[in-house]
């Protein structure tokens, strides 16, 4: 299995405050792999720094052998990186249609000049039309005109992670992606994320606290607590890890 995403020894301090030490972590090609942890573990940091919106005080991040330490978040998304997060960022006063369309045009071939002259109308009938048939496989195309955020909170989930398969991602990170659904919600959901998985050839690294949704659908799980690794396996080894049942699932009475 090759191998697409590899941390290590990666560390974030903040001043005096060590966010993440020495966390060492890989995803392979075609995998789920999920990251769980308290509150304040350091999980949505770690994202931040395989992203570039951090830089890691110390250690190093690859993606297919490529180092991405120093490089522009729009370039690591260039490399096939997209990315949710915990709380939706869709740009919530434009449609649904013109969400996918926008993110579309990080892969576009034009430039302003051409775009100034109307050279790239060819370019750009080819991405409305790529935005309608993303629209039509999430089932959202029926929703292409109404304003983003006038949408139920489970269609705003769907609709950011169909912005983030717009870039052709090859590993897509997700942030608490079933934060705030309800249950039959939360189900639709993980069924969802083995669609996307399957139909776009996907690599997944997810944080979640919905140990179900963890369970059912991670090929490997690691823990993070206080910003340290205390253990990583199946989804089976994990539920019967003492140490992650004290830190985090909860100790059995």
């Amino acid at each position: 299995m090759n191998n697409i995403l590899t941390l290590t020894n990666m560390t974030m301090q903040f001043g005096g405050v060590v966010a993440i030490s020495n966390l060492s972590l890989k995803v392979d090609d075609g995998e789920i792999v999920a990251l769980i942890g308290p509150n304040g573990a350091g999980k949505t940091t770690a994202f931040n720094c395989i992203t570039g919106i951090y830089t890691p005080t110390d250690g190093s991040i690859f993606f297919k052998d490529k180092p991405l330490l120093r490089i522009p978040t729009y370039e690591i998304t260039k490399l096939g990186i997209s990315r949710t997060f915990q709380n939706i960022r869709l740009f919530s006063s434009l449609s649904v249609f013109d969400n996918v369309l926008i993110a579309l045009h990080l892969r576009a071939k034009d430039n302003p000049l051409s775009a100034t002259l109307r050279f790239n109308y060819k370019e750009e009938k080819r991405m409305r039309e790529e935005a309608s048939i993303l629209l039509e496989k999430q089932s959202l195309l029926k929703y292409k005109n109404e304003i983003a955020s006038s949408l139920p909170y489970g269609l705003q989930r769907r609709l950011e992670i169909a912005r983030a398969l717009a870039t052709s991602p090859t590993l897509l990170l997700l942030d608490e992606p079933a934060a705030g659904m309800n249950p039959q919600e939360t189900k639709e959901l993980t069924e969802y994320i083995f669609q996307i998985r399957k139909e776009y050839n996907l690599s997944i690294l997810m944080i979640e606290h919905h140990m179900d949704l963890v369970m059912d659908i991670s090929d490997r799980i690691y823990v993070l607590d206080f910003g340290k690794m205390i253990a990583h396996g199946s989804p089976k080894e994990i539920q019967n890890n003492p140490q992650v049942i004290k830190a985090y699932l909860g100790e059995a009475e």
